[in-house]
């Protein structure tokens, strides 16, 4: 939920997927690193989440490579945290932290695009989507062994409803909130912000005032 990006010509389509390609090469460089952090990068993409446990740190990037498996149900496989995968940077950043309820706000900046990156990246460290059916920590599916992958699937994914969770399963917390990008013909700054649902509000946007950020720690 949140922002949906779409293009109106083939000119702006073609630039805005440069821009998202540029992010992603960048991350993949080690040698340009830095470049990509410093704001030459002509989109920016920011997400809110609720995720499961307390996070401790209030700011933690994460680099966790980002590749395929086979999985019953999703024919060109699913992506998952691994080692062998393409590279991948998302910035996260705690907002609220709430010990009764056991779980944490987040806001996370994703410097590449890989495929369910927030729902791989935050799971990866321990701290899945709340309500997530798929990705558990460590940054894989919850139902998946390699050796019990069903071969009977059609290759367009199976023509039954897969009885193991799927990437398109919903019930998780995660809103596409702020987007600034370059506009593809003007070079003009965007500035999109798409508004809260209640759940991933801080207390502080809850109760009218939008520009504070609170971090509680419980006690």
């Amino acid at each position: 939920m949140g922002i949906l990006l779409c293009a109106k010509t083939k000119v702006a389509k073609t630039r805005l997927a440069a821009y998202f390609a540029d992010g992603t090469s960048l991350v993949g460089a080690t040698s340009n690193r830095k470049a990509a952090r410093s704001g030459t990068r002509k989109i920016s993409k920011i997400y809110r989440a609720l995720v499961t446990g307390i996070l401790v740190d209030d700011k933690v990037i994460i680099d966790q490579p980002i590749g395929i498996v086979r999985y019953p149900g999703v024919a060109k496989g699913l992506y998952v945290a691994s080692p062998s995968g393409k590279p991948a940077l998302s910035k996260v950043e705690v907002l609220e932290r709430d010990e009764k309820q056991n779980c944490t706000l987040v806001q996370v900046e994703i410097e590449s695009g890989r495929p369910h990156q927030i729902r791989i990246h935050l799971s990866f460290i321990g701290h899945p989507l709340l309500g997530d059916p798929l990705y558990i920590a460590g940054g894989e599916p919850r139902c998946f062994d390699p050796e019990l992958v069903d071969e009977s699937f059609a290759q367009d994914g199976g023509y039954q409803r897969p009885t193991n969770p799927v990437p398109g399963d919903c019930g998780y917390y995660l809103h596409a909130h702020r987007l600034v990008l370059s506009h593809p013909t003007t070079n003009e700054m965007i500035y999109i912000t798409a508004p809260l649902s209640t759940i991933l509000q801080t207390s502080d946007e809850a109760n009218g005032s939008p520009g504070s950020v609170s971090i509680n720690s419980g006690n």
